[in-house]
């Protein structure tokens, strides 16, 4: 049986931090899908179904629960925090949905093994489930939002967090079946063993684990988060879903507002059509990954060219013939060319026609440390990490 959770009031907790009204916003329904359809984009064809993360925000805004978003700068330094997300092989998460009690009994745990309480969350990364599940369980639990996340995209390990590369420890991290059976493991600094044993705990419960993770203050949150990547997300779907409004390209306008808006020189890199899959759908021998390659013919002004992308849960490496045009941690999107809706590794078929954008990631995705725990050569590729701007010759604005 779960254990009960004390419900939190996120006025009073705001209240109490003493900012104003302008530090904070309130999110309705129709925040929660731009926000999801950001996201979506920024998660580089990761992070899992966004119908099941928006469809749980949802539910909660219909119980008249509030999800309130507040901006990083004005949170106290000492106020503790933690997220939740999921962490496993994606496609078994359409199998078994999230629960609400899941959630209550993650932040019952922590709370009782940090030996406080939590005051707020965030999302760990933009991704189609994990960007809105950060919502739906701020508005469940009655915890602030934090306008922040680990990566300001997604990644498919738990220590691929700029957290973990400046020193905030993912563990302890609490992990729920979908039976409510719970287990803690705290491995200190320890990330990456902490990421072999949760992912081999979610692989035993059936494939899929709900983890409460990051436990951090909002002192150690501000100086290791990327800020502001919520709002990112958030205008980013604004613009996505205006431009579909105004039947305007949705490939020009995501390029135009990422430039505009935060100097971020994004490029669209390719057009065509899918000819060729090598996908495994998460299975024991990949550790609940999705992984695999996909082959593109081009089309337009790329005929005659051919596109390849490497992908594990999320898109790794693009190469356009023999030259290599992105590589992690920098970003690659697959879109359709009518809506600019993000096409995933885990949804991509034979025959789907595309537009490849790429993407520079967060400065702070790009220390030494984030390039040793999340580059090229930690994913297997025998190649050392190049700026995307780089590789296409692009400027970016500081």
């Amino acid at each position: 049986m779960t254990r009960e959770y004390e419900k939190k009031d996120p006025y009073k907790i705001i209240d109490e931090w003493d900012i104003s009204e302008s530090d904070y916003q309130v999110i309705d329904g129709r925040a929660i899908e731009e926000i999801t359809l950001g996201a979506n984009i920024l998660a580089t064809g990761g992070g899992g179904d966004p119908e099941i993360g928006l469809k749980w925000a949802k539910n909660v805004l219909d119980e008249d629960k509030d999800i309130v978003m507040v901006q990083p700068e004005v949170i106290p330094d000492d106020i503790q925090l933690a997220c939740a997300a999921t962490l496993g092989a994606p496609i078994v998460l359409t199998e078994k949905p999230p629960a609400k009690e899941n959630t209550k009994k993650i932040f019952y745990e922590m709370e009782r093994y940090l030996g406080r309480s939590i005051e707020a969350t965030f999302p760990i990364e933009c991704g189609g489930v994990n960007s809105p599940i950060g919502y739906a369980v701020g508005g469940e639990l009655g915890l602030p939002v934090i306008d922040v996340d680990g990566m300001n995209r997604a990644f498919p390990e738990l220590q691929m967090t700029t957290f973990a590369t400046q020193g905030v420890p993912a563990t302890p991290v609490v992990t729920i079946d979908d039976h409510h059976h719970c287990c803690v493991v705290d491995m200190g600094e320890k990330n990456k063993v902490a990421e072999d044993i949760v992912r081999n705990i979610a692989m035993k419960y059936g494939g899929i684990s709900w983890i409460g993770c990051y436990p951090m203050t909002g002192k150690e949150l501000k100086e290791t988060g990327v800020l502001h990547s919520q709002s990112l997300a958030w205008n980013l779907g604004k613009t996505v879903m205006e431009a579909r409004r105004k039947h305007d390209d949705p490939i020009d306008s995501i390029l135009e507002f990422l430039k505009s808006d935060r100097g971020i020189p994004g490029a669209h890199i390719f057009t065509g059509k899918v000819m060729d899959i090598d996908r495994d759908f998460g299975s024991e021998t990949t550790h609940g990954f999705s992984m695999g390659r996909v082959t593109l013919e081009g089309m337009e002004e790329y005929e005659g060219q051919d596109a390849y992308l490497e992908f594990q849960n999320e898109w790794l490496v693009a190469k356009i013939d023999d030259e290599i045009k992105c590589l992690p941690p920098d970003m690659i999107a697959l879109l359709d060319p009518e809506t600019g809706e993000p096409i995933r590794t885990d949804l991509i078929r034979y025959g789907y026609r595309v537009k490849m954008i790429a993407m520079p990631a967060h400065k702070n995705m790009r220390t030494p440390e984030g390039i040793q725990t999340f580059g090229p050569r930690y994913f297997g590729f025998d190649v050392d990490y190049t700026p995307v701007e780089k590789l296409l010759g692009i400027d970016r604005d500081e």
